[in-house]
């Protein structure tokens, strides 16, 4: 696929990352990978529009599947940068600097290689990023336990075109294999030399990883006796030799079919779990502020997260949004409450407790092996008396102050977790007056639009709704603003939270 970004504009490159995102979709590239080549494209490409000097005219785009990768290659004739160079990512250099941390180092964290050619006179700069595909196979797999050499080798015969197929001669080996390999389903003889299938399947049960393993018996002695020992055990079928092809397949296909049923109830107990755990709350008033947050979930994973704690000088407010859409998503976003919980005990007596948090938040993510599978961006706040807070960001966006003239980003923004060691983030203080209003929001707010125009014109509701909403009561702003949102996005395509702040009139207080 071949794109050209003429002129060289932001507005272009967006348009760009969508035909990129519509073409992976065709191929059958996962929403992981394709999130992470549209990232990276979208961070190279909007730097050189926005920071290089000279501006390129133009950027080409080409996406090409090779070798069991996929590669993009960015092409223009701007301002030559290599973002490979060892020292780039430490010095961070002055496109980085401008982009508040998002560019050079979470290209390099998002890509398994990259490549760059300078361009002399009358060429142009060649970035080239790459990601390898995982080979991950779809079979599932099936150990044959069977110490009639002939009659495994039947049963393989049988299954191996729709499965993918593991041996073993008795039940200790199985046991062994067992316990360092987990497979879809045993099939089991009973009477074998040595450990036979009713101490295998014993033995499975006082392993966890082996406990609920889907389970089927062979066995040329159907009577009453072992029959009774082995439904006992809590075996999915039983089946007596001489086992036809036919009946074969279809127990073991009934038996996948119920054992992925079960699963798919127990992942949808646990999500549910989960997403009830992660319903954002706050307390109504603190510190001489009040609070309004209101949330929308899709149900399908990530998650925003908001977590806050009272201390004696100031309440601490922490919003996250981790990015992905399943539930293994949700389940990071519950791995990261844990960590900011802690953390927020941590921080109370620091003089940049937003800036600490999230330094040390990034530290985490980039050391722990479970945390940094996933990416998130976080904003901390700190609320003080009289009005004074401090802001804090880790690639989240920026909060919005509301006033009556007025609705006004804010300067603040910093570097994802997870990405440099060390990482610093700037604190941003102000001072609130009565009727103004600060506006804490995950991208999904504005973003779960279908095109650039369905966006802007998000965007422009929303924007407009938080100015209009300022008289009525925070929470009844709060929700008008989120019907706003309803209305005019899709929030199918992403969770959206949405927190107002204001200091309470004095008569409250």
């Amino acid at each position: 696929m071949n794109i050209q970004c003429r002129p060289a504009t932001l507005k272009k490159v967006s348009s760009a990352r969508k035909e990129i995102g519509e073409t992976l979709k065709k191929r059958g590239v996962g929403d992981h990978l394709s999130n992470k080549i549209q990232l990276c494209f979208a961070e190279a490409a909007a730097n050189l529009v926005n920071h290089a000097s000279p501006q390129p005219t133009f950027i080409d785009v080409a996406l090409e599947c090779q070798n069991e990768s996929w590669l993009l290659h960015l092409s223009d004739d701007g301002q030559s940068w290599n973002p490979t160079l060892p020292n780039r990512v430490q010095t961070l250099d002055t496109f980085e600097e401008k982009e508040g941390g998002r560019g050079l180092a979470l290209i390099q964290s998002l890509t398994d290689d990259m490549e760059y050619t300078k361009r002399t006179t009358f060429g142009t700069n060649r970035l080239t990023l790459k990601w390898i595909i995982q080979q991950i196979t779809t079979k599932p797999t099936v150990l044959i336990v069977e110490d009639d050499d002939s009659q495994r080798r039947l049963y393989s015969a049988y299954l191996s075109e729709h499965y993918r197929i593991f041996e073993a001669e008795n039940g200790e080996k199985a046991l062994a294999f067992l316990l360092h390999h987990p497979v879809d389903l045993v099939i089991s003889d009973i009477r074998m030399p040595g450990m036979d299938g009713l101490s295998l399947k014993k033995a499975l049960h006082k392993h966890t990883n082996t406990l609920l393993t889907p389970f089927i018996f062979l066995t040329f002695s159907d009577n009453p006796e072992t029959r009774n020992n082995a439904l006992g055990l809590g075996i999915d079928d039983y089946m007596v030799k001489p086992v036809a092809k036919m009946s074969l397949m279809q127990s073991v296909q009934r038996v996948l079919n119920r054992s992925d049923q079960i699963y798919r109830q127990l992942t949808n107990k646990i999500n549910q779990r989960i997403t009830n755990a992660l319903t954002p709350s706050l307390p109504r008033s603190s510190h001489g502020w009040e609070l309004a947050v209101a949330s929308r979930n899709t149900g399908i994973g990530g998650g925003d997260l908001v977590l806050y704690r009272d201390t004696p000088d100031f309440l601490m407010l922490n919003v996250a949004d981790v990015m992905g859409h399943d539930v293994a998503a949700k389940f990071f976003s519950y791995a990261y409450g844990g960590y900011l919980r802690g953390l927020m005990y941590q921080v109370e007596k620091e003089d940049d407790p937003c800036a600490t948090l999230l330094n040390r938040l990034s530290d985490c993510a980039l050391e722990d092996n479970l945390l940094s599978q996933v990416i998130l961006t976080c904003s901390s706040i700190a609320l003080f008396n009289n009005g004074h807070m401090q802001i804090a960001s880790a690639g989240h966006p920026a909060p919005i102050k509301v006033s009556a003239n007025d609705v006004q980003t804010l300067d603040i923004g910093g570097i994802l977790p997870g990405v440099l060691y060390g990482a610093e983030y700037e604190v941003l203080s102000l001072d609130v007056k009565e009727g103004e209003r600060i506006a804490i929001y995950t991208d999904g707010l504005f973003e779960a639009a279908e095109d650039n125009a369905a966006r802007q014109k998000l965007t422009d509701k929303v924007m407009e709704a938080l100015q209009q909403t300022l008289a009525l009561p925070l929470h009844e702003a709060t929700e008008a603003v989120m019907q706003s949102f309803e209305h005019y996005g899709e929030r199918h395509k992403d969770d959206a939270t949405l927190i107002l702040l204001q200091i309470a009139p004095q008569e409250k207080i």
